[in-house]
């Protein structure tokens, strides 16, 4: 660069400079700084301790500092209940309500028998269809808890490849916990479409969403004995649904009539308009409380399956923390018309986050935030063509890579960067002298 490099030798210490650099240059003249003087740093002890807190199933590991006047620091948590006694209610938080939404799909007894779907991957969309279908035909449908890291340890054993994204290896642990409900079946379909949207070139799941059941099919010993169902099926066309399923239902169970299945189909293809209806709807209603309390909007983008408490950890509630509201990608992507991107644009999901990126530059208040999955290969190349989408509007980029790893000091970090950075593009934009 033309210029003399110096590496000071207290390289540690500077962030910390630059954090008393940045504080200076932001304080307001004759403020009286808080720190601790000299005589109090003389006498300042602190008690460090660790503990899992039972607050609810995400079992936090809590990091407690204790302070010589009595005040506490408590880190580690993704909620506020370790620190007031009592969480959030998740009223501003879209990934709250789809959590909410999916566990109100109960088993309803059934003539047929039982089966089980497991709470994985598109399933966290899909469930609303099948659960519905299922249930018309006279099935009992159950399915798989929400996901802990207990069930993520319990089926990590028949995990083929440590490459896969970590969605993908939690599929392993919902089929070990179905296979242990003695049920009569337990469906979990490749679907190589999804449903088209009209966002893109083509409406593809992504190979790993589309073919995972084939990798579970071959690798779990705990399915042996149990009716596994995981046929090639297409919701995308209607017309020939009926018929498709007809004749798989027919390979494992005896007297289910076409007309019954049309009945379900058209029963399961209402529930799941109805159940995208209630979310888009559902976020109209965040986006507009959001803006008459003068709070920040954050689309947190990425697919449906992270909004799984166990893929997220918790980032959902750590922004609402700040005080902002959560909204995700398919509640605004319908927003958008079609448009050309620099990528060929054909899977569902990533088509819904380009769509969300190009409403989030119309609109002043609303910031897009991107979920990736360190084994996601697919989105090497969706980060690329998202932040192209948000620079051009002006908007910036920020993308949090999340895995098995559950520690949020990281994603912390750059959240607070983010609404730092948006603060201040705020000032400077107020400074501004209007143009006539």
């Amino acid at each position: 660069m033309g210029v003399n490099v110096i590496r000071p030798d207290i390289a540690g210490l500077m962030g910390a400079y630059g954090a008393a650099l940045y504080g200076k240059a932001h304080t307001a003249e004759g403020h009286v700084s808080s720190l601790l003087g000299p005589e109090a740093l003389e006498h300042f002890t602190q008690q460090v301790r660790n503990v899992q807190c039972q607050g609810c199933g995400n079992h936090c590991q809590l990091t407690i500092n204790t302070f010589s006047d009595g005040k506490r620091l408590v880190s580690g948590n993704r909620c506020d209940k370790p620190v007031t006694g009592k969480a959030g209610n998740g009223e501003l938080n879209l990934y709250e309500y789809k959590r909410q939404l999916l566990q109100s799909y109960k088993p309803v007894p059934g003539a047929r028998g039982s089966i089980g779907i497991p709470l994985c991957l598109n399933l966290w969309e899909l469930l609303p269809f099948w659960h519905t279908f299922f249930t018309k035909l006279g099935f009992a449908v159950h399915t798989s808890p929400m996901s802990t890291r207990g069930l993520y340890l319990a089926g990590q054993a028949s995990i083929p490849s440590d490459t896969a994204c970590f969605p993908a290896k939690l599929a392993h642990g919902h089929i070990k916990a179905l296979s242990q409900m003695k049920l009569d079946a337990i469906f979990y379909p490749c679907l190589t479409y999804n449903l088209d949207e009209g966002l893109g070139e083509n409406h593809y799941n992504c190979p790993v969403v589309a073919y995972y059941p084939e990798v579970i099919a071959g690798n779990c010993p705990e399915l042996e004995g149990t009716t596994f169902i995981y046929d090639y099926v297409g919701i995308h066309r209607p017309k020939d649904f009926v018929g498709k399923m007809t004749g798989i239902l027919a390979k494992y169970f005896a007297g289910i009539k076409k007309g019954e299945v049309q009945a379900a189909a058209d029963a399961a293809y209402a529930e799941y308009y109805r159940h995208m209806a209630q979310i888009r709807a559902k976020g109209e209603e965040i986006i507009e409380k959001a803006r008459a309390e003068g709070r920040r909007i954050i689309v947190l983008a990425g697919r449906p399956y992270h909004v799984d408490p166990e893929v997220n950890h918790g980032i959902d509630t750590l922004i609402t923390r700040y005080g902002a509201a959560v909204i995700t990608e398919d509640s605004i992507s319908n927003r958008v018309e079609k448009f050309p991107t620099t990528v060929l644009n054909q899977w569902t999901y990533h088509s819904r986050l380009y769509a969300a990126a190009k409403y989030c530059t119309t609109q002043p208040d609303m910031d897009l935030v991107q979920l990736v999955s360190f084994g996601c290969g697919v989105d090497a190349i969706t980060t690329d063509e998202t932040r192209e989408i948000l620079q051009a509007g002006g908007k910036l980029y920020t993308q949090l890579k999340i895995d098995e790893i559950t520690n949020l000091g990281a994603v912390n970090i750059r959240l607070r960067s983010l609404f730092a950075a948006l603060d201040e593009k705020k000032l400077a934009q107020a400074a501004q002298p209007e143009t006539r």
